[in-house]
């Protein structure tokens, strides 16, 4: 968007889809269009020219492309700046109240949340309506050979930076959109979960979204997602296994949630002693009640051993 010089105070669009308060402190021009922006927490880190927006801005020109009115008029969006109507996306209405009416960007940053976006109220409608289509183009992005990544680090609808292990992928055309984004959401994701998910853009109405059933060791994908929101290798079976899992049992496994919660601690101890994907505390001379993957990787897509669920495994064609 419009251009932004140091000290600025900006809004930079991180990985996982949010807008965070930042102050500009060291540009980098040329191939690499990106900034150091130090954040309110007086952490550094450089980011994208594309995902930072003016906190505040009068000039006269659209801040999509910096171009002043010329033919047609600037809307101006209630809460920041100046538009081309052809330049926003959706592209604005001739009728469009210049008194009340707010850009894709102002939106997104007031809907969207940790654990899903806003599904009720004035900007949740907006925000529905505005993700009918995208802000960029699909066929442009340069993805590599397993479609995880582009170069361009653009994906979702608000055209963002994202880290894949935090976001819903498409079934339909293969984009990633973040979990803050999304309004279909009932629970947060865990980081290895399954879903089948179809975007408002391939929808051409709301998203859709299904949770699997489990195919895959209940376990695994405990001790996966606590490594990575912890950052630690091993954890305490009553303390933090056990308590995590009793806590999440209704969207871990769906289809079995009237298992007895003695049976499920006595099936989640028998998989983390017997199954080769884990280590126990008292292999490394550790307290045996601590349990760890031997490597932090997601659980596979089916699973060939898994105590707790006696269903045959499914096919799996999309992949969180």
């Amino acid at each position: 968007m419009g251009g932004v010089s140091e000290g600025d105070d900006v809004l930079a669009r991180w990985s996982d889809g949010l807008l965070y308060l930042g102050n500009v402190k060291r540009q980098v021009d040329g191939v690499k269009q990106c900034c150091l922006v130090r954040f309110e927490d007086n952490s550094e880190f450089w980011v994208l020219r594309k995902d930072i927006h003016s906190a505040a801005g009068v000039e006269e020109v659209c801040c999509i492309c910096d171009a002043p009115p010329l033919k047609e008029p600037l809307i101006n969006c209630l809460k920041c700046h100046h538009y081309h109507p052809e330049c926003h996306t959706p592209t604005i209405e001739p009728e469009a109240d210049s008194d009340s009416w707010i850009c894709r960007q102002c939106v997104f940053a007031v809907a969207t949340k940790r654990g899903g976006a806003l599904k009720r109220g004035r900007f949740a409608r907006l925000m529905q309506f505005m993700k009918l289509r995208l802000p960029y183009q699909l066929s442009s992005l340069d993805w590599d050979p397993q479609h995880l990544t582009n170069q361009q680090q653009c994906y979702c609808y608000c055209a963002g930076p994202g880290w894949n292990l935090k976001m819903l992928q498409c079934g339909s055309c293969g984009q990633w959109f973040h979990e803050a984004c999304t309004q279909c959401l009932l629970k947060p994701l865990l980081y290895g979960d399954f879903y089948q998910f179809q975007c408002s853009v391939c929808t051409k109405g709301p998203e859709t979204v299904q949770r699997l059933p489990m195919t895959v060791d209940l376990a695994h994908l405990v001790l996966y997602h606590l490594s990575l929101c912890c950052k630690r290798k091993y954890f305490d079976f009553d303390h933090e296994i056990l308590s995590f899992t009793n806590e999440n049992w209704d969207s871990l496994l769906l289809g079995l949630s009237d298992t007895p919660r003695q049976d499920r601690c006595h099936n989640l101890l028998n998989a983390l002693n017997s199954h080769k994907d884990f280590v126990s505390g008292k292999e490394i001379k550790k307290k045996k009640c601590l349990f760890g993957l031997q490597v932090r990787a997601p659980p596979p897509l089916t699973s060939d051993l898994s105590p707790l669920v006696t269903d045959p495994p499914i096919s799996i064609t999309h992949r969180r």
